[in-house]
């Protein structure tokens, strides 16, 4: 016999075995987690300190774009309206500029040939912290609008309190004004350029507070400066889109000008610093929060423009980032990030130890159900073990009788019983005494932004701001639901997106998120789809005496970035790309043409033999400089559903006929059979529009233009 070694019951040794599996994964899986939660979280706080930084200039842009473009259309206005502009009813259109721009506090001229001054300012709201300096407006005044000019040889200056155009409720009168605009940031940084121009940090006259002017001189067309026209935005407006963003818990974000002062901050108040009557804009080394003036210290000390530090006087971790803002701008600003580490390690650490508790009790409870399930697995064992006891002497009356739901366990209690089973028959015909001798000899007889090709579609209801103004709100809301949802299932049933409603508009995908091999060809039944369940509706609404909705679309196919401004608490699948905005703009095409659908030629190459279609010619749309082909979706092929009928095929036929005629040229031709055209067809302004580009054309050959040209109004 082989000497005995080390034995161990089957319960002790299931529970030892899980044991030492379980507490060294439990520990390792524990550290591997916190560990890479660790590098997650500070992952993640990068992610958010990038994703503010794009944010903020995002922003900004979002707030100095519309007031350029506000420049240059002032500007434009006020060299087409000549010295009359020069007066108090030239402020007008810049209150209603007032009105539609929230952002912007004040806009103004100031004259370059005797520094008179006329402006339309934004009366601070009472409580708001902000007061005109000097002044005191009435009750319920909104605009202020300031003129300096000379009167009777005195430069006067005069305040008038308005409402809104044409309701005045005060006026001040104050002689022997000082204030010269020529002398101001503003006039002399437009002085340097001939585009806008964005001043350096000042403080505004008229309320003693710190800000921005974008401006832009108005000049002869010999370059004589005539004016300079300027807009100015409040540090509090810059301070608003910097406090929507804020990081974690004790992080802030903030922006720093040319000479490293504070251009924004989330609180304003601490930015300023005020001595008496005189305002200074804290520089950022200089600032009282000292985990911001540390991190700029530490960035200007050589730290770089990313660095992990401890800062402030309780020596707590921060990340700090600190970002240009792009050339484009013109100004050489920094946005500052810091995040503190604990805002997100912090959770992390405090989630670890509770990970651990609630693994030791798991562990606890894990142990006590192993032992409990280790009995009732070797109680069956023990039962068999005791069976084959009494084989081995050949107690052989009694059946086995052992149950267990562990398939191997039933399976030995059969073997057994049958083995007794056989060995009591056995013992009928072996003697007992040799049988037991085989037994005890223990001798047997033998052994888990994707950039990719998409068709986008835009509608727009025409007209539907002014119908709806006749109707109920809550008529609007019913009849725009019903149209909503016609128009989403149409698009649905033929493979598309919708990706979002805006307003009565629908902006629809297809190819994204699922692939479609066909998706221009489903985008086009698609739009025939709608145009027919709109058709539905618009008779329902009309025998109701309720106005129609008819629907304009444009569609183009392009690639785009097919993924998921500011101002954290509420982001939206889309899709972004110059193919897009094209679409939008074929849309909006459709006013000028008097058409419903229009598609592009991108369009065009892929389902002309499968729909009708009406060539349009290139076209220039509105904010951009390359023409794209254009065409009409008129109807499907005949047998296709949503076939075009037989008179729109018929009307498509005599186009192309002038059309041709168009392309070849003949300018002469093209007019002449257009002109047959819009006889037979009087209603049709697109040919009313090549008609007119045709003569135009064979008046003045030598300068043709072939591609139609619009812009917005």
């Amino acid at each position: 016999m082989q000497p005995e070694g080390f034995r161990i019951r089957l319960r002790v040794g299931i529970t030892v075995m899980f044991l030492s599996v379980m507490l060294p994964l439990t520990a390792l899986m524990t550290t591997i987690l916190y560990n890479q939660n660790s590098r997650l979280a500070i992952q993640l706080a990068e992610h958010a300190m990038d994703s503010a930084t794009a944010d903020v200039v995002s922003g900004v842009a979002s707030l100095l774009g519309p007031m350029g473009r506000v420049a240059d259309l002032s500007v434009a206005f006020a060299k087409a309206e000549g010295d009359s502009v020069r007066r108090v009813e030239g402020l007008r259109p810049l209150v209603e500029i007032l009105d539609k721009f929230p952002d912007i506090y004040a806009l103004f001229f100031g004259f370059a040939r005797d520094g008179a001054f006329y402006e339309v300012i934004r009366v601070p709201p009472p409580g708001s912290g902000t007061t005109l300096k000097g002044r005191n407006p009435p009750q319920g005044a909104k605009y202020a609008l300031r003129v300096i000019d000379t009167v009777d040889g005195e430069r006067v200056d005069s305040w008038i309190y308005i409402t809104h155009w044409g309701e005045v409720v005060g006026l001040e009168r104050a002689d022997k004004a000082t204030y010269d605009p020529r002398d101001r940031p503003w006039y002399l940084a437009a002085l340097k350029t001939s585009e806008i121009a964005t001043s350096s940090l000042h403080v505004f006259s008229s309320i003693g507070r710190p800000g921005l002017t974008l401006s832009r001189q108005l000049a002869t067309d010999d370059g004589q400066v005539i004016a300079v026209f300027g807009a100015d935005l409040s540090i509090e407006t810059l301070s608003k889109v910097l406090a929507d963003h804020k990081i974690g818990e004790n992080g802030q974000v903030f922006i720093l000008d040319e000479e490293q002062r504070l251009l924004g901050h989330p609180d304003p108040q601490r930015v300023l610093i005020q001595d008496g009557s005189h305002v200074e804009i804290a520089k950022a080394e200089d600032f009282s929060d000292p985990v911001l003036s540390g991190a700029v210290k530490m960035r200007a000390a050589g730290a770089g423009d990313r660095f992990r530090a401890a800062l402030g006087p309780d020596g707590n971790e921060y990340f700090a980032a600190f970002s240009r803002f792009p050339e484009s701008f013109g100004k050489d600003w920094t946005i500052g990030v810091i995040a503190a580490e604990a805002d997100f390690v912090g959770p992390l650490r405090r989630a670890s130890g509770m990970i651990l508790v609630i693994g030791a009790i798991f562990l606890l409870l894990s142990s006590v159900a192993v032992v409990w399930a280790s009995r009732l697995l070797t109680q069956p064992i023990r039962a068999l073990t005791e069976e084959t006891d009494r084989i081995r002497n050949l107690e052989l009356d009694h059946d086995i009788s052992v149950r267990s739901p562990v398939v191997e366990v039933q399976s030995l209690s059969a073997g057994l019983a049958t083995m007794k089973t056989a060995l009591r028959s056995f013992g009928a015909y072996v003697p007992k005494s040799i049988l037991r001798g085989i037994i005890e000899s223990g001798i047997g007889t033998e052994i888990g932004g994707e950039r990719r090709e998409l068709t986008i579609l835009f509608t727009d209801i025409a007209g539907f701001t002014r119908t709806s103004e006749s109707m109920a709100p809550e008529d609007v809301l019913h009849h725009l639901s019903v149209y909503l949802e016609g128009m989403s299932g149409a698009i649905a049933a033929h493979n598309g997106t919708v990706d979002k409603f805006i307003g009565d508009a629908v902006m629809a995908l297809w190819n994204a998120p699922q692939h479609d091999p066909d998706h221009v060809v489903h985008a086009c039944r698609a739009m025939l789809a709608c145009r027919a369940a709109t058709a539905g509706l618009n008779e329902e609404l009309i025998a109701n005496n309720y106005p129609p909705m008819p629907t304009r679309y444009g569609l183009h196919t392009g690639m785009a970035v097919a993924g998921n401004v500011g101002c954290r608490d509420r982001m939206q699948y889309t899709a972004l790309g110059a193919a897009v905005n094209l679409a939008s703009r074929v849309e909006s095409l459709n006013k000028h043409f008097g058409t419903e659908m229009l598609v592009t030629g991108e369009v065009e190459d892929v389902i002309r033999d499968r729909f009708v279609l009406r060539p349009l010619g290139p076209v220039v749309a509105s904010g951009t400089s390359i023409p794209i082909l254009l065409f009409e979706l008129v109807g499907a092929l005949e047998g296709e559903p949503h076939a075009a009928n037989p008179e729109d095929v018929a009307r498509v036929e005599n186009w192309r006929d002038a059309f041709s005629a168009y392309v070849d040229g003949d300018w002469a031709g093209a007019a002449a059979r257009f002109g047959d055209y819009v006889a037979r067809y009087s209603g049709d302004k697109a040919g009313h529009l090549l008609q007119a580009r045709a003569k135009a054309n064979a008046a003045d050959p030598d300068h043709a233009e072939f591609a139609l040209q619009f812009a917005e109004k």
